[in-house]
């Protein structure tokens, strides 16, 4: 009975451990005044310090940062701070900058966490404007042994159905490149001899159901994959969906586009699009990872 007892002790403590712990983080967290919204060169590896005790925090896209945190950049090196009072703060080197006070993130700040996975080492911010080039397979050095990918295609990729545009970039391949659409019945849109690695396919019909999106290149490369338009999108957290503020609808925009391995990122780019359009810093960069950044595969 008494070796029972204690046991029963040692759980209820260690639960109340865990418990404590994910409060304090999450309230912790609560306490950013701001979200990296970029940095440059992509190269580079810059950290904040937090005090009391010089915690080194990375710069990456998505960094939550507290009034406060002091940051030591070299020349040429900018990092840009979102703000949760709805301003951009530019870091620029050389010299240490600061992290002013502004209004908490509050509970939003934890929805920007899944950001940085829609950034690889290789197609960062910076990193994806080398990418966009026209990739001419009769020059020095081709592409021509590159493989084709759409990376907001995520396997199993899912729309809410309507009219609607799609905008898709890749990689890889040669130009000139052809862009396909089709139902089962018939092809619904196209374009053709596309000498970048991007376009906009303006008011597609996509009723409820199952499409193939088809990428071809001059070197006869392609890249095929299926879109299902569904009804829905999966329904935003009542305590997010609320939020009408930019940060807030950038959070919810990163909530959908962490849904079902990556499968909604063409929604989450289409509720970006009005602020990428007004020039916010923090949209126009996750627009920029959702088009080209890693590609999430299930299992992943």
């Amino acid at each position: 009975m008494k070796y029972t007892r204690t046991l029963i002790n040692v759980i209820s403590f260690t639960l109340l451990v865990i418990m404590t712990s994910n409060a304090t983080s999450a309230t912790t967290t609560e306490r950013g005044v701001g979200i990296v919204a970029n940095y440059r060169p992509a190269a580079g590896r810059f950290n904040f310090s937090r005090m009391p005790g010089n915690e080194i925090i990375p710069v990456r896209i998505g960094t939550v940062v507290y009034a406060g945190d002091s940051i030591t950049l070299p020349p040429g090196a900018t990092v840009i701070v979102h703000l949760a009072d709805e301003t951009a703060r530019n870091f620029d080197g050389p010299g240490t900058l600061t992290v002013p006070p502004a209004r908490p993130l509050g509970k939003i700040a934890n929805f920007f966490r899944s950001i940085p996975a829609l950034f690889d080492n290789t197609h960062r911010l910076s990193g994806t404007a080398a990418s966009r080039g026209t990739g001419d397979c009769s020059s020095a050095g081709s592409k021509q042994d590159s493989p084709l990918v759409i990376p907001m295609l995520a396997s199993g990729a899912q729309i809410t159905a309507g009219v609607r545009d799609l905008p898709l970039a890749w990689r890889g391949g040669c130009a000139p490149y052809h862009v396909t659409v089709a139902s089962s019945q018939r092809v619904i849109a196209h374009r053709v001899a596309l000498t970048g690695q991007q376009t906009r396919l303006d008011k597609v019909a996509l009723p409820v159901g199952h499409y193939t999106i088809t990428l071809a290149d001059a070197a006869h490369r392609r890249f095929e994959t299926t879109l299902e338009a569904r009804q829905h999108a999966p329904v935003i957290p009542a305590g997010l969906a609320g939020d009408r503020s930019p940060l807030g609808i950038i959070a919810q925009a990163v909530w959908l586009a962490d849904q079902d391995q990556g499968s909604w990122r063409l929604d989450s780019f289409e509720q970006l699009r009005p602020l990428i359009r007004a020039g916010d810093p923090l949209a126009g960069t996750i627009g920029d990872g959702l088009l080209w950044g890693h590609r999430q595969l299930p299992g992943e």
